[in-house]
């Protein structure tokens, strides 16, 4: 019950990281049903092609054998004679083999990675202590997962007896003439008979693999599942606790800000809104009057309490302030703290900066 249960509050789909520890330890959504099946199918295709040739070339060196047996009857049998016989029918039989055996492992290679990819995964292989705890081995034996196999398993069986039996039963004329016929006839026909229900019974199996294969894919899906808890729990892993980043974040605001209001006393003009925004820009000139920036630039700027600090400062540090609501707004809302204004701010700006150096060669006048 307590199993159940666990698995009823898995309702939500695996994270992505789930996923790669999964395939790391070799836990992946595989049907070897799909690769038995079209490996077999791979292996009637290449006897149907390659074959009769072979098989005819195999013939010859039988009935070459046998022709010679009366002569080697009556001489001495050397040993280069005898190992060329035999290098002759091992080379002969072994591609046989190949032509049979290349492409059912070849296409067994590409179904098996073509579903789940290559890779390799050293925890898959590790030695797993946990594997042979025999509850373990009770639940995967009589799982959902094994009743599923010993159903397909059966299901098989049944289908490829039913698929033989109706193309047996189909062809049923033809078999009652057959009895009748010459050996040449009769070997042709059931031939003919034997492929077909052999074709038959491998379009059950790749059937049935199919199935396999989609109820594999969804038993993983549904044993990847994770509760909220633990994808809480990766995501802490993962991103980092809320509560740790929050407060890092207010942290380095916090340092910014610091950082932001020593610059206020070395600006050259703190524009206001004059109550909700405050923008302070530096602007510095050399002895000789001439600029030292290509342009002016926002040293530091805040909204309300900040903005409301930043004067502050500005009039404790002696920094004229300058009141334009649709300028300070403006260069709030489009530049960053440390970037120069943009081109379209210039004369706005210009006429600020005007105003103070207006008001300190008066200073200096007086």
């Amino acid at each position: 019950m307590a199993q159940e249960s666990e698995k009823d509050q898995k309702t939500e789909e695996a994270t992505p990281r789930r996923r790669e520890d999964s395939r790391e330890k070799g836990e992946v959504a595989m049907s070897q049903e799909l690769v038995a099946a079209l490996m077999m199918c791979a292996g009637f295709g290449a006897f149907a092609i390659g074959g009769p040739p072979l098989a005819t070339r195999l013939g010859s060196l039988v009935a070459g054998i046998a022709g010679s047996l009366g002569e080697l009857g009556t001489t001495t049998l050397t040993e280069p004679a005898a190992a060329a016989m035999l290098r002759e029918m091992m080379a002969s039989a072994a591609e046989f083999l190949l032509v049979l055996l290349l492409p059912v492992m070849g296409v067994g290679l590409v179904v098996g990675y073509g579903q789940i990819g290559f890779r390799v995964s050293p925890k898959a292989v590790a030695p797993d202590l946990s594997k042979l705890d025999p509850m373990k081995g009770l639940k995967r034996l009589f799982g959902l997962r094994a009743v599923v196999r010993t159903g397909l398993s059966a299901a098989k069986i049944m289908a490829i007896a039913a698929s033989v039996v109706t193309v047996a039963v189909l062809h049923l004329p033809e078999i009652i003439q057959v009895g009748v016929s010459e050996l040449g006839p009769l070997l042709a026909a059931m031939g003919q008979i034997v492929i077909r229900s052999a074709l038959a019974g491998l379009a059950a199996m790749v059937l049935l693999s199919v199935l396999d294969l989609l109820f594999q894919r969804y038993q993983h899906d549904r044993d990847m599942r994770m509760t909220k808890e633990e994808v809480k729990e990766e995501h802490k892993t993962t991103e980092g606790d809320p509560h740790v980043k929050a407060r890092v974040r207010s942290l380095q605001r916090a340092a910014a800000q610091q950082r932001m209001m020593s610059d206020v006393p070395d600006a050259t003009v703190v524009v206001t809104n004059p109550d909700h925004y405050a923008v302070a820009l530096s602007y510095p000139r050399d002895a000789a009057g001439e600029p030292l920036l290509g342009a002016p630039r926002v040293v530091a700027k805040g909204a309300d309490f900040l903005a409301q600090k930043i004067k502050e400062i500005a009039r404790e540090s002696g920094v004229p302030t300058y009141e334009d609501v649709p300028l300070a707004r403006s260069l709030y809302a489009q530049v960053e703290i440390g970037d120069e204004i943009p081109g379209d701010l210039y004369s706005a700006v210009a006429a600020v900066l005007n105003y103070v150096y207006s008001l300190r060669g008066s200073a200096a006048l007086a």
